[in-house]
């Protein structure tokens, strides 16, 4: 009996007049799963307390959980940008402060070689059904990750470099832009709040995934207008965001970039979002949601819980670690074994001079 090959540039084109014609927040879902989600939303709206304290307790759990190891990981970033150590605060105005340049040339070693690696056509893709159809799709997910669109190579060896720097790299959140194709955002791993339970070397293991970042209020407007949030204005007077990680205030995250926190311009409103993907329970412990998402401002439910629009993924971040560790998801950094060494090099070099 002969085999039916479908063209694959068919199948490319349904794909593509679906992610046209369909919001990227329409999912096609089962029964159960539409009883789920219609009792969810009704919950939600009698009860929108309980997905704000949901999210905010599961991200609670992740940074109480992970202190000891964000603490090392932010001394590393440090120690990358090759900051002088915090003992040097100690010294008198006369004496040294020698700051040994070693830790950023390893770490761009490793990434260099990294890059290295990506040959001109490094994908291979084999299908012994359709050989046509795998040298269809080769061709078209190199193209889709060239310079041009994705540019993957150098957004690859950026995460790389900070996991090479930290332990964890960035995370890296694929996209699809309407008129150009797919790319990559980049998010720093302090804004991602991990199930401490997620098993080493899988990113879609555990129970959650939340991605919080300091957002524009028009930022929200416009999504509100494309049709991801509503109510976007019951959020802009909120005052006094305190986040529950120290690393991800507003002077921390601008800290990691070397500038200074002041009053931002009068005409633009910062607002704490979070973003949560994974199973949502009830105040009880019961399942509502097995792979669901919503998102919260201000205190407020301004995405209301729908079914990840993922066919196979749980949540859209992906994150490595270049040394993983084995019990837990995250890893060593390249430069956490020779904190210790780089300091006493610096002090050795500070008395000598």
């Amino acid at each position: 009996m002969p085999i039916q090959v479908i063209d694959p540039t068919l199948e490319l084109l349904d794909r593509k007049r679906e992610m046209d014609t369909l919001s990227p927040f329409t999912v096609r879902h089962g029964q159960e799963e539409e009883e789920r989600l219609d009792a969810a939303r009704a919950y939600a709206g009698e009860n929108e307390k309980h997905f704000v304290d949901y999210a905010a307790d599961c991200v609670t759990q992740s940074v109480d959980a992970m202190k000891d190891i964000r603490r090392t990981q932010n001394y590393c970033w440090n120690v990358y940008n090759e900051v002088e150590p915090e003992s040097y605060a100690d010294k008198d105005q006369w004496m040294s402060r020698i700051v040994v340049p070693k830790p950023f040339a390893a770490v761009q070693f490793g990434a260099a070689a990294v890059k290295k690696a990506f040959s001109p056509n490094y994908l291979s893709i084999s299908n012994t059904k359709n050989e046509a159809a795998a040298e269809f799709w080769e061709k078209w997910i190199e193209w889709q990750l060239n310079e041009q669109h994705a540019d993957f190579k150098t957004i690859f060896t950026d995460a790389v470099t900070m996991g090479l720097a930290v332990g964890i790299s960035m995370e890296m959140i694929p996209r699809w832009v309407k008129g150009k194709g797919l790319e990559y955002a980049l998010v720093e791993p302090w804004k991602i709040h991990r199930d401490p339970d997620a098993s080493s070397r899988d990113p879609q293991a555990g129970m959650f995934w939340c991605h919080q970042e300091w957002l524009d209020y028009f930022v929200l407007r416009q999504g509100e207008e494309a049709g991801r949030y509503f109510d976007v204005a019951r959020v802009k007077e909120t005052t006094g965001e305190d986040p529950e990680d120290p690393f991800m205030s507003k002077e921390a995250i601008r800290a990691r970039k070397e500038m200074i926190w002041d009053d931002r311009s009068q005409y633009r409103k910062m607002i704490l979002t979070t973003e949560f993907w994974g199973i949502v329970l009830d105040p009880k412990g019961e399942m509502l949601l097995p792979r669901a998402t919503y998102t919260v401002a201000g205190g407020r439910v301004i995405q209301e819980p729908t079914t990840s629009p993922y066919r196979k993924l749980r949540w859209p971040g992906l994150a490595f670690s270049p040394m993983p560790d084995i019990l837990r998801f995250g890893g060593r950094g390249l430069l956490e074994g020779v904190l210790t060494i780089w300091e006493a090099m610096n002090n050795i070099m500070c008395l000598h001079h």
